[in-house]
């Protein structure tokens, strides 16, 4: 987990997971809708009845969002940082201090694939008899 962005997502994550415990927990100890809605109190054994319903279903839904989060993170290469590139030609030195094409690069660092085709003004260039000048 090198690079910076993960590591904000698992700090969030984590703090969104310690905040819905929280809340989670707080309103069955608490009995919170006895205090916002001025409702009866609620037994002490029906709040331990809601609280172990509430964490099965919250170890449930948190159980699936690590999984998810561990097979997104598998997925996830990310380009940040400075990158550097040759001015003329637009290679790109790797860590090895080898220069090597800028498409082969972003390949191998991200998700991203290439098709290659022509731009109007290199088309005229290239093929000026037929490329269509109206177009």
């Amino acid at each position: 987990m090198k690079n910076r962005t993960l590591i904000i997502i698992v700090i969030s994550q984590i703090f969104i997971t310690m905040l819905f415990l929280l809340l989670t927990i707080g309103n069955e100890i608490l009995d919170i809708p006895h205090y916002v809605f001025n409702d009866t109190p609620t037994s002490y054994s029906q709040r331990i009845g809601e609280i172990i319903i509430e964490l099965s279903i919250f170890l449930v839904v948190m159980t699936t969002q690590s999984m998810l989060l561990r097979k997104l993170f598998k997925h996830i290469k990310l380009l940040e940082g400075f990158i550097p590139i040759c001015a003329k030609c637009k290679k790109i030195r790797n860590k090895e201090d080898k220069w090597v094409q800028m498409e082969d690069y972003i390949s191998k660092h991200s998700l991203a694939k290439f098709s290659h085709g022509l731009c109007d003004d290199c088309a005229r260039q290239l093929y000026p008899e037929y490329y269509n000048k109206k177009r």
